[in-house]
């Protein structure tokens, strides 16, 4: 059963045979925690990109997107959609 969010399906994936069944970008390898995790760590958004390539400015803000709602829900800024 698939926990890619409704909002995300489209941007993210999981596969059990792909990447051990981590949420992925879709058409890619690359685990969406890559993204967060850089993001933490001070990466910025274009050193990102140069480093992965094959994750599209779209997935990305999508992700960065769905990742404000649920801090502005958590935090009661935002009632749900």
């Amino acid at each position: 059963m698939s926990m890619v969010p409704e909002e995300l399906k489209g941007t993210l994936t999981e596969d059990p045979e792909v990447m051990s069944g981590l949420m992925c970008f879709c058409g890619t390898r690359i685990p969406v925690s890559i993204l967060l995790d850089n993001l933490h760590d001070g990466v910025t958004l274009e050193e990102f990109r140069e480093g992965y390539p094959d994750v599209s400015d779209d997935q990305i803000q999508a992700v960065r997107d769905y990742q404000d709602k649920l801090i502005r829900l958590n935090l009661g800024l935002d009632k749900a959609s």
